[in-house]
């Protein structure tokens, strides 16, 4: 992997090399590595229009003399893998007893073993993270991935978590279901991949179906009134899932512990791994529990979180609440979704009055869904699958 330039970290990284694909443009695949790419989706598992959309940044699926030119930071192959990485995660594809990262055949399952091992099918945003840590990269691959299913078809062998595509007796959803989609995916004038993209909506957009299904270009599709947006329109049934988005009903997995609205979306910087609120600079503003449990703890960082507080959960689940005013909570209490346990405050290190949330499972940061500006309602569930609640 190529070194990331701060912090001593190896990543993959952004290429070097000149002539790189747009954001906005997912240059067609050469038929060769079109076929490798469905193959290792097939073979690992996964949505194989990931390893196409890292091909396409990396290095327009080795156009470069035949992906072997070395970028400037000494990483080889179409998909650009660091020898040392290569070393670690280099995979014989084609079974002649070499691992060669010059060889599409063998770089593209290497690429999806070293996702693999890093989260990839059930959490690509991770995976994709440790291939560059760069949100922009990410959300660069998700881009390109989102276009090739579009021309291409299915990404088929698993994307982490979605609804399936209609396969079996009775429709995955119905009138009034609300949904949110698994990947960034794009929504159409009318059924159909020739359809007039109206927009794309990225997971956590929360969509209620109110058309369909139909089935066109081989896909089922669902009429969608994409809520926030106040859009409607067209999208494929494989890449949506349930969203609980009402109103912190019960078996919500989690719900927005302020009222509020998102200052600082999930990953929008290196190291921000939790979402900050704010609610026009007002101390006090109640934060309530985003589901039933223990308190773990109630304590102070004067250098950090101020005063806070974490909820032990279900599942090995907990919650972080940061920067407050006050703490209504001590530690051992069991509390109930939605109870308050303080008030948003500006201590410790903060610059503003704010929440900082977090979710962790086993001690490992979980993404949480939603745009800088969102307006969010205690109570009301966050519109993200947790697995195990």
């Amino acid at each position: 992997m190529r070194t990331a330039g701060t912090g001593g970290l190896t990543a993959f990284g952004a290429t070097t090399l000149a002539g790189n694909a747009s954001a906005h443009e997912a240059i067609d695949i050469p038929p060769r590595y079109l076929e490798q790419y469905r193959e290792t989706g097939t073979n690992w598992g996964m949505d194989w229009t990931y390893l196409a959309g890292i091909g396409a940044v990396e290095t327009q699926h080795g156009q470069y003399e035949d992906g072997c030119e070395t970028s400037s930071a000494g990483a080889r192959g179409p998909m650009q893998f660091m020898p040392s990485t290569w070393e670690a995660y280099g995979v014989d594809g084609t079974g002649d007893g070499t691992a060669d990262s010059c060889d599409y055949r063998d770089a593209i399952p290497s690429a999806a073993n070293y996702l693999e091992a890093n989260g990839a099918p059930k959490n690509w945003d991770d995976a994709l993270y440790a291939y560059n840590p760069r949100w922009s990269y990410v959300e660069h691959v998700k881009e390109h991935a989102a276009q090739y299913r579009d021309r291409y078809g299915s990404g088929d062998g698993g994307d982490g978590g979605s609804g399936g595509d209609g396969g079996g007796d009775s429709p995955a959803f119905a009138d009034g279901d609300r949904v949110t989609p698994t990947t960034g995916l794009n929504t159409r004038h009318r059924p159909g991949t020739e359809s007039t993209v109206l927009a794309t909506m990225q997971p956590g957009s929360i969509g209620e179906i109110v058309n369909g299904p139909e089935t066109v270009d081989g896909y089922t599709w669902w009429g969608i009134h994409w809520l926030e947006d106040d859009s409607w329109g067209w999208s494929v049934e494989r890449y949506l899932t349930v969203a609980d988005g009402g109103g912190g009903s019960e078996g919500a997995d989690f719900t927005w512990p302020i009222d509020g609205y998102i200052t600082s979306p999930y990953g929008d910087r290196p190291g921000h791994l939790a979402v900050d609120f704010g609610n026009d600079r007002i101390v006090g503003t109640p934060i309530c529990a985003a589901r039933d449990g223990v308190v773990d703890v109630v304590g102070y960082e004067a250098d950090g979180c101020g005063n806070y507080v974490t909820l032990g959960h279900e599942n090995g689940y907990q919650t972080m609440y940061c920067h407050l005013n006050s703490v209504a909570v001590s530690d051992g209490q069991h509390v109930s979704r939605g109870q308050q346990i303080g008030g948003m405050g500006d201590t410790g290190r903060s610059t503003a009055p704010h929440l900082h949330f977090t979710v962790e499972r086993n001690r490992v940061q979980q993404p949480i869904p939603g745009d800088d500006g969102r307006h969010v309602i205690a109570g009301e569930a966050i519109p993200k699958a947790y697995d195990g609640l």
